[in-house]
């Protein structure tokens, strides 16, 4: 019975060698592969489709934080995809930085996908850098696909700053004996000490102990350890200690009694003389405002770049909004005011709101089927344009409008400005002055009331442009400021003709006090690019190949949110008006 074991484990050795996951992964360990036989036949033709996410969202990695590059590998052509090697390198050497840098999928079959997913990690110890990673997927027989690359960010440790901020002598109740109740230490006295500490660093200080000690053997020293917990971001703390210097001592000034702040990480620690004197009050508390320097986080998003378009992605990618095809709609009776103002004479430029007009032009004819589309950029919207063109009574507007038979569409791209108490806001001609804002902008609520006066069947208003006071950023523009509303928040007294007519509505491309952003891949306002990209057809949410006003505002939203978090901070689109109405038939 011995003598036939060994030729039966022989017979299935092929079997445990053969019997392998379809895809592996490089590794340290030692193991038994045999790679199967590849035999030369039709092509395969590859696409990828490419996504990243990391642990917190932010779009970087922090240290000590894991992230995913996700591969789904779809073979569209007539033969096998064989032995493929997908290949990570990274153009950046650290040690505290690591990749599963290496995948191998024996077969795709016609039609069939693959996921590949490969985790990344960083270490404490990472370095703040940018990683391009190189993206490459070779077959056995030659049919490889072009490189792509992630690019992303790492960043260091981010560490917390301890500081002593004061404190404060209670010579008076029950854990006290003064000689004299004067707020001061004097020798011979006991008293109790408060003690506060703050945390002027850049994150949390973990598990925040406390130690008061001193080099003296005359100073005596009460509840001198205990704990604070975790001290967050720019966090305020106190404690107590009981002192009692004796006669003996020497030393009346700059006591060599010590503060010791320690955590978890052992980074941003503290440990100094808190300088003490006798007879003498001490100095007066002082503590610091902190913010977390988000912004430094949020313009590191990162994102993917390729040429093939066998290529698309989940981050980073960005659709061709300026190539579109005509929709179903056609509005016979239908015109659209374009406005788009990015260089100003007094103030800073709104990046790419030419672009925008230029743009929605385009996506007014070809989508929303508006045959009449007028367009004003730049220098043409100056003086009193907004006026010679919504004034009810002589504007050029109501020479185009059947009252209720047209459909009036109204888009503005450029800054909007606030009044200095924030109850108004205007939006501003190429020409125009701060300092004559009210003659010279246009009151959004006198833009609202001409629109509803002038009759028209439906009125639809898409504004790219925020009230804040700040002018639009993006990720390589920085924002400035239009008006001094430091600490002031935009609260405007806006009409709301939607209320009254159920055919008016307002897109805002974001609340009141937010910035609204550019985006530089599109080289458009972050607003238009997601309106644009809805339009295409993504809003469709319900797959009935109509986008109404409610499902283009619903997918603008979601993702001008989720976009803007990684640019610059948060920024809100607003809707009011008919959700029903549809907008594009597809």
């Amino acid at each position: 019975m011995k003598k036939l074991i060994f030729p039966i484990l022989l017979l299935f050795l092929p079997l445990f060698l053969f019997g392998q996951n379809v895809i592996e992964g490089r590794s340290t360990a030692k193991k038994i592969s045999i790679e199967p036989k590849y035999e030369k036949g039709f092509p395969p033709n590859l696409f990828v489709d490419l996504s990243f996410v990391d642990a917190n969202g932010n779009g970087i990695i922090e240290a000590e934080e894991s992230a995913e590059l996700k591969l789904t590998i779809t073979n569209k052509g007539k033969g096998k995809a064989q032995g493929l090697n997908v290949i990570i390198e990274d153009n950046i050497n650290d040690n505290s930085f690591s990749i599963d840098d290496e995948k191998k999928i024996y077969f795709i079959n016609p039609d069939e996908s693959v996921d590949i997913v490969i985790p990344i990690k960083a270490g404490f110890n990472v370095k703040t850098a940018e990683h391009k990673l190189k993206i490459n997927v070779k077959e056995h027989f030659g049919y490889d696909m072009d490189p792509a690359f992630l690019v992303l960010n790492t960043l260091e440790y981010l560490k917390p700053k301890l500081v002593f901020s004061g404190l404060e002598i209670v010579d008076n109740g029950q854990n006290a004996s003064a000689i004299i109740e004067d707020g001061k230490l004097q020798a011979g006295e006991m008293a109790q000490m408060k003690i506060v500490v703050q945390n002027i660093g850049q994150n949390i200080s973990y598990n925040t102990k406390y130690s008061v000690y001193t080099t003296d053997k005359n100073i005596f020293i009460e509840n001198a350890k205990g704990e604070l917990g975790d001290l967050a971001i720019g966090e305020v703390k106190e404690f107590w200690v009981i002192i009692s210097p004796n006669k003996r001592i020497i030393c009346y000034d700059k006591l060599p009694v010590f503060l010791s702040l320690t955590n978890d990480k052992k980074l941003g620690q503290l440990d100094e003389n808190m300088l003490i004197a006798l007879n003498q009050k001490p100095p007066q508390t002082k503590t610091l405002k902190v913010k977390a320097d988000i912004e430094k986080l949020q313009k590191q998003v990162a994102r993917f770049e390729y040429q093939s378009n066998k290529f698309t992605a989940n981050v980073g990618t960005i659709k061709n909004i300026a190539s579109v095809s005509p929709a179903k709609t056609v509005r016979k009776n239908a015109i659209a005011v374009v406005i788009g103002v990015e260089n100003y004479s007094d103030l800073p430029p709104a990046p790419y709101a030419e672009n925008d007009a230029e743009i929605m032009k385009k996506y007014f004819k070809t989508r929303l089927g508006v045959d009449k589309v007028v367009i004003f950029k730049d220098k043409e919207v100056s003086g009193f344009i907004f006026d010679d063109i919504f004034n009810p009574d002589y504007g050029k507007l109501q020479k185009s409008i059947l009252k209720g038979e047209t459909d009036l569409f109204v888009f503005y791209s450029g800054h909007g400005v606030p009044s200095k108490d924030g109850k108004n806001i205007y939006l501003f001609p190429s020409d125009g002055k701060v300092e004559r804002i009210e003659s010279q902008g246009y009151d959004i609520n006198k833009l609202y009331q001409n629109l509803e006066a002038l009759g028209a069947k439906s009125v639809t208003v898409f504004l790219d442009a925020c009230f804040s006071g700040s002018s639009r950023t993006s990720e390589k523009i920085s924002t400035k400021n239009l008006v001094s509303t430091k600490g002031l928040r935009i609260q405007p007294k806006l009409i709301s003709p939607w209320k009254t007519n159920p055919n008016f509505s307002v897109f805002n491309s974001s609340a009141a006090n937010e910035t609204s952003l550019g985006f530089d891949p599109s080289q458009t306002g972050l607003f238009t690019y997601y309106m644009c990209v809805g339009l295409q057809g993504d809003a469709d949410l319900n797959h009935d190949k109509k986008i109404t006003n409610g499902e283009l505002f619903d997918f603008v939203q979601s993702k001008v949110m989720e976009t803007s978090k990684k640019i610059f901070g948060v920024q809100t689109p607003q809707f009011n008006g008919n959700r029903e109405m549809i907008l594009v038939e597809l």
